[in-house]
C-alpha cells in the first residue's frame, strides 16, 4: 500500500487479498484454509456491503450478525474447526484502524 497513503483510499482486490492473508497469519491456518477464508470474505463482503449505508444502526447490526453467521457456516463447511472459524470471525470483525463497517461518510 505504497500508493497515496490517504486513509479513505480504496484498496484493489489484490491488495485486499494480501492484507487479509497477512491478518490471518497469526491464526496458523493452512494455505487451503487461508484461501477458503479469503474467498468467503471477498464473496460475502461484496454482496452484503452494498446497502449498509441506507440501514438504521439496528438493522445494520442485525445484518452484520447475519453475514457473520453465514461466513462462519461457510468456513465450517470448508473444513475449519469451530474454534478456528470463531477466531477468524473475531479477527476480521476488528477492522484495522478501529473502524466499523461503514456509515461514517454522509
Amino acid at each position: 500500500m505504497a500508493q497515496g497513503g490517504g486513509g479513505g483510499q480504496q484498496m484493489t482486490p489484490e491488495q485486499r487479498i494480501a492484507a487479509m492473508k497477512e491478518r490471518l497469519k497469526p491464526l496458523g491456518l493452512t494455505d487451503v484454509q487461508n484461501d477458503s477464508v479469503v474467498a468467503i470474505y471477498m464473496d460475502r463482503s461484496m454482496m452484503a456491503g452494498m446497502n449498509f449505508r441506507d440501514m438504521s444502526p439496528e438493522d445494520r447490526a442485525a445484518k452484520m450478525k447475519e453475514v457473520s453467521d453465514a461466513r462462519k457456516a461457510r468456513m465450517l463447511k470448508a473444513g475449519l474447526s469451530a474454534d478456528a472459524a470463531g477466531k477468524v470471525v473475531e479477527l476480521m470483525s476488528q477492522r484495522p484502524g478501529g473502524g466499523g463497517g461503514g456509515g461514517g461518510r454522509q
